[in-house]
């Protein structure tokens, strides 16, 4: 019995001192292949940059307090700022534009406005039945034969 276990010993001496010796090979593989020129993991310019990278962190340190105390996403905040500012550039260009406007064209556009505002009126007459503008006709007619008499 002895034997054996020491054939079996020995057995496992011998596979031991084979690893051993295969360990040499590996370390000079990984040496020879550090010689090699190896690649470098691209980095993605979008993440890499400074911007994304506080933004980033931002919308983290958001999402760990939960929504907003109005109750509006930071996204909704961000485009009602943006669409806000807009319309504040828009009044201050129509202000600029109005300074800006020659005496010619002011009275052009009293004249259009003046002429629209006769356009509705005769438009809402025109909604009215034909009693009342007959009505309103006889009124006028009246009130010019009084002035004719008293003249």
């Amino acid at each position: 019995m002895q034997t054996q276990q020491g054939g079996q010993e020995d057995a496992e001496d011998q596979r031991l001192g084979q690893e051993l010796q295969d360990l040499p090979s590996q370390v000079q593989s990984e040496e020879e292949s550090s010689d090699l020129i190896r690649p470098k993991k691209i980095l993605n310019p979008l993440i890499a940059s400074k911007s994304h990278q506080e933004l980033h962190k931002e919308l983290q340190m958001t999402h760990r307090r939960g929504v907003s105390q109005e109750g509006k996403t930071e996204l909704q905040r961000a485009l009602e700022k943006r669409n806000w500012e807009q319309r504040m550039k828009q009044k201050k260009d129509q202000e600029e534009a109005k300074k800006k406007r020659s005496p010619l064209h002011q009275e052009l556009l009293k004249r259009h406005q003046r002429l629209d505002k006769m356009e509705r009126e005769t438009g809402r007459q025109q909604e009215d039945p034909e009693f009342l503008r007959v009505k309103e006709r006889l009124r006028r007619t009246t009130v010019l034969d009084v002035g004719l008499k008293e003249v």
